[in-house]
Parts: C-alpha cells; sequence; structure tokens
C-alpha cells in the first residue's frame, strides 16, 4: 500500500497546531483499490524529547558527552478499523475513522535547535507493516493562558542606573508589560535622565530567548534574540523621552507547567545603552510569553 492511499486529517488551529489540555480531533482516511490481506490498523500518538553536546576536558578522553533521550508521550489507538476487517481482509473501497484523544497538561512544546528537539507525531501502523504506515507530526504546544494575572495585563516600570568614575550618573526607566503572546504589539516608554549629558550612540530594546537543556548528567544554556527595536537619534539633553514598539514574531511560550523538561524556555527584554566614550549600560527584564493574547490595560 503506498503514502497516498492513507491519510490523516485533524482538527487544528489556523496555524495547525494544538494545545496541552485539548481534546485533538481528527480522521483517518484509507483508500484500496484492490483487496488487501491485513490483519489490524492501530494509531499511535507519540511524544520524544532529547538532547545532546558536548564539551572540552582536560584530560582523556578529552570530550565528554551529554546525551539523553526520553518518551514523554504515548497513546495508543488499536485496531481502528475492526469493523471493516472481515478474515483478516479488507475489499476495496474508501473508509474513515473518526478518533480523539486528550492532551497532558504538563507536556513541553515541540520545540528544535542544534542541541535539542520536543517533537511528536501521530503513526498509522498496521499488521503486517508493509501494507499501512503513515507518520503525522503534530505541533504542540504548551497552553499559557494570564489573563486571569492582573498583574501580567497591566504596565511595569523598571529602572537601571550607571555610575561614572568621575560623578554624576545615568539612569534609564523603562516603561512595558511583562506578559504577551505571539504576534501581539509591545510598546515601550523609555526616559533617559542623563544629568552628565554624555553622548548616547544607541538605545535597543531586544526580545531575549533563554534556552536551558537538562539530562542526567548536566546542562547547557544558550540564548537567541528574536527581535528587536533600536534608536539612533538623540538630543544628549538632561532628560529624553524615546518611545518604541516590538511586533512579536511567532514563538514558542515560557515553560510555566512542563515541570523537569529537558528544555526550558524562558525570556526577557535586554535594553542596551551604547555610550559614545563610555561603557554600555545594560539591564534585563524578565518576561513571559504566553499562547493566548494577553489582554492589556491602557498603556
Amino acid at each position: 500500500m503506498t503514502w497516498d492511499n492513507c491519510i490523516v486529517r485533524l482538527n487544528s488551529d489556523s496555524t495547525g497546531s494544538f494545545y496541552t489540555g485539548d481534546i485533538v480531533t481528527g480522521t483517518v482516511i484509507l483508500e484500496f483499490d484492490q483487496e488487501q490481506k491485513i490483519e489490524r490498523i492501530d494509531l499511535h500518538v507519540i511524544g520524544i524529547s532529547k538532547a545532546q553536546w558536548t564539551r572540552s576536558m582536560p584530560t582523556m578522553p578529552y570530550i565528554k558527552i551529554y546525551s539523553e533521550k526520553k518518551k514523554i508521550l504515548s497513546i495508543s489507538i488499536c485496531d481502528i478499523f475492526s469493523e471493516i476487517i472481515s478474515g483478516k481482509k479488507i475489499r476495496p473501497g474508501i473508509y474513515t475513522y473518526p478518533f480523539h484523544f486528550a492532551l497532558p497538561l504538563d507536556l513541553p512544546s515541540s520545540f528544535e535547535s542544534k542541541i535539542a528537539k520536543v517533537h511528536y507525531c501521530i503513526k498509522i501502523k498496521s499488521k503486517p507493516a508493509v501494507k499501512v504506515r503513515k507518520n503525522v507530526p503534530l505541533r504542540i504546544l504548551e497552553n499559557v493562558n494570564l489573563n486571569h494575572l492582573e498583574e501580567m495585563m497591566i504596565t511595569s516600570i523598571h529602572d537601571f542606573v550607571k555610575a561614572f568614575r568621575t560623578s554624576g550618573k545615568f539612569s534609564v526607566s523603562v516603561k512595558t508589560y511583562r506578559a504577551f503572546a505571539s504576534k501581539q504589539t509591545v510598546p515601550f516608554e523609555i526616559i533617559l535622565n542623563n544629568s552628565r549629558k554624555v553622548k548616547i550612540s544607541k538605545l535597543t530594546v531586544a526580545l531575549i530567548q533563554k534556552l536551558r537543556y537538562e539530562v542526567q548528567t548536566g546542562y547547557a544554556e544558550e540564548e537567541k534574540t528574536m527581535c528587536k527595536a533600536e534608536n539612533k537619534k538623540f538630543a544628549n539633553a538632561l532628560v529624553e523621552i524615546c518611545n518604541l514598539k516590538i511586533e512579536m514574531p511567532s514563538l514558542c511560550p515560557s515553560t510555566i507547567h512542563s515541570l523537569g523538561a529537558m528544555v526550558n524556555i524562558s525570556y526577557e527584554f535586554r535594553v542596551k545603552v551604547k555610550f559614545r566614550f563610555h561603557f554600555s549600560l545594560i539591564g534585563s527584564i524578565p518576561v513571559t510569553v504566553a499562547t493566548v493574547p494577553v489582554i492589556h490595560h491602557d498603556f
């Protein structure tokens, strides 16, 4: 039986994603041009999490490998076409089987990087296996809804200060939101208090994705810049106000419910003020990325 004779149709949202805690529904469609000898057909939902990286060592073997792989989801619906299999045979025709299954709340989101991968799929297998075989990838995201938390809907203010060697200070006050979802626009009101009137060359606000990979023998960390906004025009006045906006791209949600996950995802806004003749001022604002758009109060 060829791959095209087995189709799995999933009832997903516009992005093709499913969310933890949801009921996944769909239909398996089989088409046979001639009679087939098949004992049974099973549906399996599989989730795999794996990570691997290396580190150099001063002694033999000079390289240490950190690696782990584990199954994080296993659901089976056995003998799904039992009603049409008669005497271990299926007659020619088109057959459908509607199915559904529930996703646990604590599953980690689908993810892939050079170090780790979290992936899910639906497998259709028959006995004998050469007759029917189909793998369908399943994109699952952790369901993060923060609209019941008042502190995530209101603005917050964060202050950062740089002291100079001789005298005086430079301070930055950043007003923004602490939570948002993909495709939302996040505003920033940034007040620069420049008592020394030092020359500023650039102000940057970047969304940083922080990744922590954990296996039984160790952990690794890395960062990625997801998006940013910047301003290069300054009057170098005593007080200056900059207004910036960032339209968020498609983002993997923050890891909240899947405790002990092999891949832990968190985010922060990194504010950087670059001076012409001094070291930069850098500050971090922890933020949470949700899957449900956050209903923000007025800015």
